[in-house]
């Protein structure tokens, strides 16, 4: 039985499959438990997982993947709406490609695309976050998942809106994003890449470039907030100026997400 106060919620298929209650804010309000959770794809969920789903009382499950990764993996029939159309792309892998090929690639280099990614994806995003973000205002009386194929990418950028609209410090903010080192193992995700860059007939390389793809750095997540914040000044002013929330909604989000 899930008690409703744990960050990982247990399932027996669940990927990365956390709750992002539990924070406390600026004002030191804290962020309700079984509200808003993210995780990675829901291809492997059993009978069990479905029922716990259930009883959590999830109505939205938000998928950012793109098509290709949807069909490769297809969600389990959560008894739930899905909004799937989103078809988020984060980093610039043929440039991944065009290192590798071009005998750049190595750990650094990588790490480095990866953190540019970050930073250079805030207006390619909007017209997914904001409608993602709205999604989120309206559905506040209730419970919602979002995920994409690992739950560290996309979904780490989609956790530090969310918690930013709730005031949640950036230290926590970085904070649960590095979950993900302790709750996904990414060797599975270098076993995949590796099988592509064999189908390429690629003849050597150093599963260190692969890390920064498969795991997760701090450097990512900074590399976003402080793109953000250059911009825009900060990340509530993207939330407003770019995604299009009113300050009424933000109001909205911490008075339906926050204890007290």
């Amino acid at each position: 039985m899930d008690n409703g106060k744990t960050r990982v919620v247990g399932l027996d298929g669940g990927i990365n499959f956390r709750d992002i209650g539990g924070y406390v804010n600026n004002q030191g309000r804290t962020v309700k438990w079984r509200k808003i959770m993210r995780c990675g794809h829901l291809a492997n969920l059993s009978d069990n997982d479905l029922n716990v789903i259930e009883q959590i009382g999830i109505t939205k499950v938000h998928d950012f993947r793109r098509i290709e990764e949807q069909t490769q993996s297809p969600s389990c029939a959560i008894r739930a709406k899905f909004i799937d159309d989103y078809q988020i792309s984060i980093g610039d892998i043929s440039r991944f490609w065009e290192f590798l090929f071009g005998g750049k690639l190595t750990s650094g280099s990588s790490h480095q695309l990866v953190v540019n990614s970050y930073g250079a994806c805030i207006e390619a995003v909007i017209p997914a976050f904001s409608r993602f973000m709205r999604h989120i205002v309206d559905d506040a009386d209730s419970a919602s998942v979002f995920h994409c194929s690992a739950g560290k990418d996309r979904t780490g950028m989609a956790a530090a809106l969310i918690l930013s609209a709730l005031d949640v410090p950036r230290q926590t903010i970085v904070d649960d994003y590095m979950l993900t080192m302790k709750h996904y193992d990414p060797e599975k995700l270098i076993a995949i890449v590796e099988g592509h860059l064999r189908d390429a007939k690629v003849e050597h390389w150093d599963r260190e470039w692969l890390i920064p793809y498969c795991s997760v750095h701090q450097d990512n997540i900074v590399a976003f907030l402080d793109a953000i914040e250059n911009r825009y000044g900060d990340v509530q002013c993207y939330l407003i100026s770019a995604l299009g929330l009113s300050q009424a909604d933000l109001d909205k989000m911490q008075h339906c997400y926050l204890e007290g």
